[in-house]
């Protein structure tokens, strides 16, 4: 059987990450991270009884689902981009890309290859901490239209990230420079949009600001995908309120009044799908050593891809818009 050109590249990033004990410690300290967040998640949430409030199983397994699902996003927002920051940057520091260019290897052979391995990492850190959710099964509370909403959320986060990352080290051909750009420009985003929507809503009277402000925010994304999981404001006297907490991230979108929140989560899921191959199509062309921005067939590929997604967006419109606008969406 014949090997693709891309497959060396494939394993070779395996064998990279997976190699001696520091992917084993990784996960290790994720699972542990995990772990000992689900225990003091636990007992903030037993901690409601001595407040004499009452307190059912399937909240305390609301509110474990909820912390632990921040938790591992804002994991995967800041860890995704570093599984691939140095991607490209690090072949030109070795001088091994020279090498690459010896080879039948095209471009997208190159960053596919490498990408790909990037988010099978990410999925085996990802399956990891599956375990730790059964502590969510055994109180309940959650179904698993919740699970399947959260999944597809970090995935797509994971899949976004790991394209920046990988775009970021092939605009500065430096780990370190690639490094600073890339998380310079994560913690904007982050910080940036929450800071715009507490600004929107300081100049409105305290009024809720308008989702579109942060539907580029992963946090904002999934606080808005944990909003139908979320037990009753007044079930919890004091201490960790997990409504409060999703309603700081979203700003507002929790909207909607009896009909449900706004799916937030639907629109950033869809403009993230777009950002992912721009990113992916940029990073050919600047992987490209001759003629860099010289129209080729995967780009014509690329560009019926993009167009047919763009199309099919816009079909679904329904679906996602109501996220951008805070309202529920249709019955």
């Amino acid at each position: 059987m014949r090997r693709s050109p891309a497959m060396p590249v494939l394993f070779k990033e395996f064998a990279v990450q997976m190699r001696g004990s520091r992917a084993a410690i990784l996960i290790a300290v994720y699972v542990g991270l995990a772990i000992v967040a689900a225990r003091l998640l636990y007992g903030i949430v037993t901690a409601e009884l001595d407040r004499g409030a009452p307190l059912l199983a399937a909240q305390v397994g609301q509110v474990i689902f909820i912390g632990l699902s921040l938790g591992l996003q804002a994991l995967v927002v800041f860890l995704a981009p570093a599984t691939t920051v140095n991607a490209i940057s690090a072949e030109y520091e070795r001088g091994t890309y020279t090498m690459l260019l010896t080879t039948p290897m095209t471009p997208l052979q190159l960053v596919a290859g490498k990408l790909v391995a990037a988010l099978a990492f990410l999925l085996v850190l990802l399956v990891a901490a599956l375990p730790v959710y059964g502590v969510v099964l055994l109180f309940g509370g959650v179904e698993p239209a919740d699970i399947l909403r959260v999944t597809a959320t970090l995935l797509v986060t994971a899949v976004t990230g790991c394209a920046f990352g990988l775009f970021c080290s092939a605009v500065t051909r430096q780990t370190y420079s690639a490094t600073l750009l890339c998380y310079a420009l994560l913690v904007s985003l982050v910080g940036g949009t929450l800071f715009a929507a507490n600004v929107w809503s300081l100049v409105n009277s305290l009024g809720a600001a308008p989702p579109w402000i942060v539907a580029a925010n992963p946090l904002s994304a999934l606080a808005s995908a944990l909003a139908p999981a979320r037990p009753p404001a007044s079930s919890l006297s004091g201490g960790l309120r997990p409504l409060v907490l999703l309603g700081l991230l979203t700003s507002g979108a929790l909207g909607g009044g009896a009909e449900g929140p706004a799916p937030l989560h639907r629109a950033t899921v869809v403009l993230y799908g777009a950002v992912s191959l721009l990113l992916f199509w940029a990073t050919l062309h600047l992987v490209t050593p001759v003629r860099r921005w010289r129209l080729t067939t995967v780009d014509a590929a690329l560009l019926l891809l993009l167009l047919g997604y763009l199309v099919l967006a816009y079909g679904s419109r329904g679906w996602w818009l109501p996220g951008l606008l805070g309202a529920p969406p249709p019955a």
